[in-house]
């Protein structure tokens, strides 16, 4: 039997709402409600009507009273990345163009040593690209080294080297264009 506070989550998910995931507004269907943490808590499990997504919400009873609040919980709705074309059109699985006879070859290296052979000749396209592995690499670890810098300068240094890729590419194009 779900504790007292069934009628007041139930009221709470199935009223209408944003979906964290499609950003559509629709009214969920409740799947269930769980109590855990000696009854201190409660998990609303309910799926969008729109995209079928499940969403999770939290809630916890407040002390000295037989109410529960809702704890927001972040969803993250993944990322967008709007590349540009040049890129898009050139490598839509992150092929290597200058050196696509050694397809096997790179596929099997570890991200630096791919960097340091293959990107050496172009101080710019190296430097941007060892930072974001530098970084990228700091988050994939439990404890980070490299505190002074957060995830939006990952985001940066991305959007940099995408942005300097692009410029390679067009030059290119437009070399061969006057050629």
């Amino acid at each position: 039997m779900f504790p007292d506070n069934e009628s007041f989550i139930k009221r709470t998910v199935n009223r209408s709402m944003v979906c964290p995931h499609c950003s559509e507004k629709m009214t969920p269907t409740l799947l269930s409600i769980t109590p855990y943490n000696d009854n201190q808590k409660y998990v609303a499990t309910l799926y969008c009507s729109d995209c079928k997504y499940p969403i999770v919400k939290l809630f916890a009873k407040v002390w000295f009273s037989d109410n529960v609040n809702e704890i927001n919980l972040e969803y993250n709705k993944g990322i967008v990345v709007d590349l540009p074309k040049n890129i898009e059109k050139l490598s839509p699985d992150f092929v290597i163009k200058t050196n696509r006879g050694e397809t096997d070859k790179v596929s099997k290296m570890l991200l630096k040593p791919v960097i340091e052979e293959y990107l050496k000749d172009n101080d710019k396209l190296y430097t941007m690209s060892l930072a974001c592995a530098y970084l990228g690499n700091d988050y994939s670890h439990y404890e980070r080294r490299n505190l002074d810098k957060d995830i939006q300068d990952l985001e940066r240094f991305i959007a940099v080297l995408i942005s300097y890729i692009s410029y390679e590419l067009t030059l290119h194009e437009a070399n061969d264009f006057i050629q």
